[in-house]
């Protein structure tokens, strides 16, 4: 892993290698989203759960145990840490959850309420500003969102609930992503790390509800077995390339981008499960990456003559 960077190159902004970070990042996540899906309809989600975090865990171990040793662990912020992992465990048990009843782009684009309260709590809570570019690209995003949940559509009130947990989980996950990210000392692989250990602690927790939630397999297949661990591995690089985003640039610059990950989870949900979107669906996706993408780069051409004078 590389050296953390000297202050004063963390301190400046990188929105193009931000953009970057975040890109891969939200291909992972839709891969894990959809493996989860796919798993749900055979097995409850706190097992899912469980292997998302444990696997995570086992590998960042595996990876970055040897060179690093006790320093893997180390972090000026436990609380901080322990609270991230708490949510992104609730995160990640409420969306699994969601899938089971929602169609993949719904349950995502539910989720992404979360990017406006992040920009509106990016002020009081960061201290960050949040420019009109990034409140435009945010409100193009929000605009697409409604084309794609608009009035007519049949969705699980089970699932919409399960969404609506998501987002609650996730507003404090990506604030605390920031913090933690912008924090001296705070080393990547301390802060993944910490997230899988709560992750998978909380998860075992729940492993008891199973018979309620979802219920036992009746066998574990190979390819079970398989989805199992590509949900952890999938999980590990997703979580990796999001602290690196926030650590070249700012939660209310990464929030409007964040919307790309609608337009990866309509597409999965076509190629893995056959849910095509309709012309309004995709022109609400449309919407959302014009949005997304031009307030990056208008964003960076702001800041770009701010670095030169």
């Amino acid at each position: 892993m590389p050296q953390p960077e000297p202050e004063s190159v963390r301190q400046t902004a990188r929105p193009g290698r931000a953009f970057a970070f975040l890109f891969i990042g939200l291909i992972f996540f839709v891969l894990m989203d959809s493996i989860g899906k796919a798993l749900a309809a055979q097995m409850g989600t706190p097992l899912i759960s469980f292997a998302r975090h444990a696997v995570h865990a086992a590998l960042m171990v595996l990876i970055f145990g040897p060179t690093m040793g006790s320093a893997i662990l180390q972090t000026n912020q436990p609380w901080m840490q322990i609270i991230r992992g708490l949510s992104l465990a609730g995160f990640t048990l409420s969306f699994f959850s969601a899938l089971a009843y929602l169609p993949q782009a719904e349950a995502t684009a539910i989720a992404f309420i979360t990017p406006f309260f992040v920009m509106l709590l990016a002020g009081p809570v960061l201290g960050e500003r949040v420019t009109r570019w990034r409140w435009m690209g945010a409100a193009g995003g929000f605009l697409g969102m409604l084309l794609i949940l608009r009035p007519g559509a049949d969705l699980s009130p089970t699932g919409v609930a399960f969404a609506l947990v998501t987002v609650a989980c996730s507003i404090v996950f990506q604030l605390l992503t920031r913090k933690l990210s912008a924090s001296p000392g705070e080393g990547t692989a301390a802060t993944v790390l910490i997230t899988a250990l709560v992750g998978t602690a909380v998860s075992v927790l729940t492993l008891p509800l199973m018979p309620v939630w979802g219920g036992w397999p009746d066998s574990i297949t190979p390819m079970m077995s398989a989805q199992l661990i590509a949900i952890g591995v999938c999980g590990l690089v997703c979580q990796m390339c999001l602290v690196k985003a926030y650590y070249w640039s700012s939660a209310s610059f990464i929030a409007p981008l964040t919307f790309l990950q609608i337009v990866w989870a309509a597409i999965a949900g076509w190629v893995f499960f056959g849910d095509l979107p309709d012309t309004l669906g995709g022109l609400g996706m449309a919407i959302i990456c014009v949005s997304g993408i031009g307030s990056m780069m208008a964003d960076t051409r702001q800041a770009t003559p701010a670095k030169q004078s």
